[in-house]
């Protein structure tokens, strides 16, 4: 049976029909590709700011950092999320100045400039792949489950379906207004939320009763390597689709830089506070508050249910959704610009009118959601999945983009084409083979391929492809550059 109260369905129901209004509002007004996929390229700093956190901080986050939260304690924070700010930081002050001085519209659109169209198509298909909304799919699910007694598939169809028809209609433009609403939903409700937690447990004196020391510590229980790995997850930040998608939407770099000074702020401050909520779940468990069954990517959303009144429970839950559904939208749209602008222009039609290109898009965009709703429905959990998507994106760009950006004379067409088709083929290689080949643990949550080097015992996660891919992309790079050593460089 379904927790919320009449006043809290009168809440959500009327928060997703918002949403989707706006949604058409904004399609009456669409132009050209440029209006419908950028927006006219006219966004300002207070609107990215509103627009780069709720779009980057999703479900996935929320439940994802909290799961860790409840498990390993504050090392959500220290190992998980801090690194993040520094990558924000080097994107901040060196990527989206340089990135400004270019005249592109998408991501896959500097590889095919620098490189050629090979490296752009295979920069374009793992960005689609890293756009999919799997994860905001997939937490809708959690949602459904937890908050609404909803079978997880009827809960990201009515969730997710929300998200894309205002995405579909509306574009660029609609993502960004609902954007602005869904941040201020999302930092209230949580702001809402930990006076609450707090008052159930008894407040951080009963927390640091109940848990173990380990909590406590930046380190948590973790091991060395998976916390390096988790960091290294950030590299993303440095070729993030939709955060380039915004840099060429801005009016100027100074807004984009500004934007992203003032989210390193806000962002801190909204893991900071998922992880006390998370330790906070965990910390009412071990009084009995909570059962001792409870999932760790189910316990943020389980403690709100017993903490919060009607009405605020409600808002707790489109806030939850606003957190989403600000993700689903951003990446719906940069994966069915893949599709049309990065695919379907190049290599069928160069000469694609404006007309063409918003159609295809709109075929992307709900082609990335079918696609991810049948990957979400399959896949059982938030990190792992996480991690993945991460390394795809990491393996496959991030060696050819940065070198492109700054190193003009390295801009050789096999470099690139080697770089990012060898990581790409690394990083699923080497997901496949942990998965075939290894076993689950049930314990870690992830999949493990025990092996014996030398007669010593070697354990290699899931989560260690990024270290052996990346390591490829970049030899593929420099083996490419010396093939084409003679080659003259590309210019745009």
């Amino acid at each position: 049976m379904t927790p919320l109260a009449p006043i809290d369905w009168a809440i959500v129901s009327a928060y997703l029909l918002g949403m989707v209004a706006l949604g058409i509002v904004f399609a009456r007004r669409a132009g050209g590709f440029d209006d419908f996929f950028l927006a006219g390229r006219v966004l300002t700093a207070p609107i990215l700011v509103a627009t780069l956190i709720s779009s980057y901080y999703g479900i996935d986050v929320l439940f994802g950092s909290s799961q860790l939260a409840f498990e390993e304690g504050v090392v959500a924070w220290f190992g998980y999320a801090r690194p993040a700010y520094f990558f924000f930081l080097v994107a901040a002050f060196l990527v989206a100045r340089r990135v400004r001085e270019y005249d592109f519209r998408s991501l896959p659109d500097i590889l095919d400039r620098f490189y050629g169209r090979g490296t752009g198509t295979t920069g374009a298909i793992a960005s689609f792949l890293y756009s999919l909304p799997t994860l905001s799919l997939y937490g809708f699910g959690v949602l459904g489950t937890v908050l609404l007694d909803w079978p997880p598939a009827l809960s990201m169809l009515v969730f997710g379906g929300a998200a894309l028809v205002y995405t579909l209609t509306g574009g660029f433009r609609a993502v960004v207004v609902t954007d602005s609403i869904q941040f201020v939903v999302m930092c209230l409700v949580l702001a809402l939320a930990v006076p609450y937690a707090l008052d159930l447990i008894g407040g951080f004196d009963a927390m640091f009763e109940a848990l173990e020391p380990h909590y406590f510590d930046s380190l948590g229980g973790l091991s060395m390597w998976l916390i390096a790995v988790y960091a290294a997850t950030n590299f993303v930040i440095l070729v993030e689709p939709a955060f380039y998608q915004r840099i060429f939407a801005a009016r100027s770099g100074v807004s984009v830089r500004n934007a992203l000074l003032v989210g390193i702020v806000l962002w801190g401050a909204y893991d900071w506070v998922v992880t006390i909520l998370g330790m906070a779940a965990r910390t009412a468990v071990a009084q009995g508050a909570l059962g001792s069954d409870v999932a760790a990517d189910h316990a943020l959303a389980t403690i709100m249910i017993d903490v919060l009144p009607a009405g605020a429970l409600g808002f707790f839950v489109a806030g939850i959704l606003a957190t989403e559904m600000s993700t689903l939208d951003s990446y719906c749209l940069v994966a069915g610009g893949n599709v049309s602008y990065d695919l379907y222009r190049p290599h069928f039609r160069p000469d694609a009118s404006d007309e063409e290109l918003v159609r295809f898009t709109r075929v992307g965009i709900l082609f990335s959601w079918v696609v991810g709703f049948a990957v979400a429905l399959s896949f059982q959990q938030m990190l792992g999945l996480w991690v993945f998507m991460s390394s795809i994106m990491i393996s496959a760009v991030l060696i050819p983009v940065m070198f492109g950006l700054y190193v003009p004379r390295w801009r050789r067409p096999r470099a690139g084409f080697l770089s990012s088709t060898t990581g790409l083929a690394a990083v699923v290689l080497a997901n496949a083979t942990i998965v075939l080949a290894g076993s689950y643990s049930e314990e870690q949550e992830t999949f493990i391929l025990a092996l014996d080097v030398l007669g010593r015992p070697l354990e290699i996660w899931q989560e260690h492809s990024m270290l052996l891919s990346v390591p490829c992309s970049l030899i593929a790079f420099f083996v490419g550059l010396a093939l084409d050593r003679d080659a003259p460089e590309i210019r745009t």
